[in-house]
């Protein structure tokens, strides 16, 4: 039998700053392409998902 060993490194991911600056380049792209019923669930949407992801995220530092 092996050992099942579980190394917990932190994963490489996108610093606060580079994240706030996706998000803002995202909710440009709704305002430009997007009419107000797809900017208004767009940026519904975008919220969600980057608060879930800071979420997800800020647990595992911990």
């Amino acid at each position: 039998m092996t050992d099942d060993v579980h190394v917990h490194s932190k994963p490489e991911g996108a610093s606060l700053a580079v994240s706030i600056a996706i998000f803002i380049f995202l909710v440009i792209i709704l305002a430009v392409f997007g009419d107000l019923f797809v900017f208004i669930l767009g940026l519904i949407g975008l919220i969600i998902t980057f608060a879930a992801f800071y979420t997800d995220h800020s647990a595992d530092g911990h």
